[in-house]
């Protein structure tokens, strides 16, 4: 019995099937380059290049932007020609233009080199979801998605630590490096992207391009509602440390502290949550959950400002232990909705639609979530709470709705 469970603790950390620990292979060596060079471009290009900050965010605002227009298109070859080869090929495109951006220093160029790194980016990140889309029975494709986000934070996690010693040399070669080893990650990523076992076409090369996930209210209603449950991932990069910072007692470094919180338990327990999670009714539960969850930490995070700094710090970390068991049972609802909900024939096609609850969030949500919770202070975090709550009723409305009529009408 006891080896037993060894043997599922060990499956759990690393995945027996070939394809599977290719494919999280990928994702690693991809993820700590990212890690490596995202964390300081910003400083890099402010600081050493000379680059306004307001310019830097507005070009990395248009990519993002532009890049959401590819995200269907995308899914509709990965429907048409296997996503495998066009996966690969994005991948090593997005790392020859990431190299590219060592040569720049005027403002133009890094535009135009970001637009069309946010392009390949979307194509590449559309091939990975609808490579776990084809992949095995729908709980599975949740467990192997629960994997890969797990080896994504892990890989950052390591790349940022790194990341910390450009920082601390702050010099101009430091930093390109960083860069040059970010760009060497992508090709290598795409070397074992390549790898994975290739998955056939599921629409014929003939038939006529189609919208049919556009044509899906439903599906484009739960995409709305997924956009809008993924700005908490929002509050954590851009309202929570400017928050710690301007309204909080807590020392600057605590923000540290609670952002670890988060990136550790999601890579210990993403994929044990993932769990028994297939079932599309079981995955709108899970996104109800995650609405009351993250509504919870927003009332505990409001609560902090005006505290002891101790009681703030305590406030804190209690807040993102609430928040970061809503993303971990959020992501794995909505990932089971996003599969679940999907015409199997045309899961490439609807995936690209999912992904743009994400773009969109990630496209907007800045702007929102600081006006929110620096802009109207406690209240704004109260606003936000009551969003996200309602947020997860309705996705729970909405996907039951159809799991009924599905079951009704066979």
């Amino acid at each position: 019995m006891e080896k037993t469970r060894i043997q599922r603790l060990r499956e759990a950390a690393i995945p027996t099937d070939p394809a599977i620990r290719t494919l999280s292979t990928s994702t690693l060596v991809n993820t700590i380059g990212n890690g490596l060079f995202r964390t300081v471009e910003v400083i890099y290009f402010t600081l050493i290049i000379g680059l306004s900050p307001a310019k830097v965010a507005l070009a990395l605002s248009i990519a993002g932007g532009i890049s959401l227009l590819f995200s269907v298109p995308a899914g509709h070859l990965a429907d048409r020609l296997g996503p495998r080869n066009i996966g690969a090929a994005a991948l090593a495109i997005e790392g020859l233009l990431l190299s590219l951006l060592y040569f720049v220093d005027t403002y133009v160029p890094f535009l135009l080199i970001n637009i069309a790194m946010g392009i390949f980016g979307t194509i590449g990140q559309t091939m990975r979801m609808a490579t776990i889309s084809k992949m095995g029975s729908p709980e599975e494709r949740v467990r192997i998605r629960a994997f890969t986000r797990s080896v994504t934070n892990l890989g950052i996690a390591i790349g940022t630590v790194f990341a910390g010693i450009a920082l601390a040399f702050n010099t101009r070669q430091g930093y390109q490096i960083m860069l040059l080893l970010d760009a060497l990650t992508y090709l290598l990523a795409s070397y074992f992207f390549m790898k994975l076992p290739y998955i056939a076409p599921t629409v014929e090369r003939g038939e006529p391009f189609g919208f049919q996930a556009l044509r899906n209210r439903k599906y484009l209603g739960a995409t709305v509602l997924n956009g809008i449950m993924s700005l908490h991932f929002v509050l954590q990069s851009v309202a929570i440390p400017l928050w710690v910072v301007k309204e909080t007692s807590a020392p600057r470094w605590w923000v540290s502290v609670i952002m670890l919180v988060n990136t550790f338990a999601v890579i210990i327990f993403q994929v044990r949550v993932s769990r028994g999670s297939g079932d599309l009714k079981r995955g709108s539960l899970l996104f109800r959950r995650a609405g009351f969850a993250v509504a919870l930490s927003c009332l505990l995070y409001a609560l902090s400002a005006g505290r002891s700094v101790v009681m703030a710090c305590v406030l804190l970390v209690v807040a993102m232990c609430v928040h970061v068991y809503g993303e971990l049972v959020g992501s794995v609802g909505s990932w089971s909705i996003g599969f679940g909900m999907a015409d199997e024939k045309h899961q490439g096609q609807y995936q690209g639609v999912f992904s743009l609850s994400w773009g969109l969030g990630g496209t907007f949500g800045p702007a929102f979530v600081t006006a929110m919770a620096i802009g109207l202070g406690q209240l704004g975090w109260i606003y936000m709470a009551v969003m996200f709550a309602i947020t997860g009723m309705v996705m729970h409305r909405l996907v039951v709705g159809r799991a009924t009529s599905v079951v009704s009408n066979p």
